[in-house]
């Protein structure tokens, strides 16, 4: 069966979809810089609920919501770069699996439906074939 795409149009869409990626976790990452806190601080009183299902110990979600803002702001530029471009995608993926993991520990199960999109992106970014990294000249799609 051939594809009714030619290899350029996928490379294409990879970067396209890669691109929207980046942007999406720097506009949150940045986001969170300059909320002055109020994104630590009000998931930080959401998660010490007592009347939680899954209650976690406080320095487990204290640390990794002071690290989220950075995470985003890596994961986004990384994924601007073509080296080891799946390696980031499958940290993106890992991230928001993450993130949904917190949402339904939170009981927000429609925010945790939402997040589920951001998966499946990141997945059809995995699959697409990326262009020719021209620093080392090997072939990204190759790499494992």
């Amino acid at each position: 069966m051939e594809s009714q795409f030619n290899l350029k149009t996928l490379k294409n869409a990879e970067i396209i979809l890669r691109c929207t990626m980046s942007i999406t976790l720097l506009v949150a990452g940045i986001s969170k810089f300059f909320s002055m806190g109020n994104f630590y601080n009000y998931y930080s009183k959401e998660f010490a609920k007592e009347d939680l299902r899954i209650n976690l110990p406080a320095f487990s979600f204290e640390t990794y919501l002071a690290l989220i803002p950075y995470l985003e702001v890596a994961i986004g530029i990384a994924l601007l770069t073509t080296l080891k471009r799946r390696l980031f995608i499958v940290i993106w993926i890992i991230y928001f699996i993450m993130l949904e993991i917190g949402h339904y520990i939170l009981e927000e199960f429609q925010s945790a439906n939402m997040i589920i999109p951001y998966i499946i992106m990141g997945v059809m970014a995995y699959l697409l074939p990326g262009y020719e990294n021209r620093i080392t000249k090997n072939s990204i799609s190759s790499e494992s």
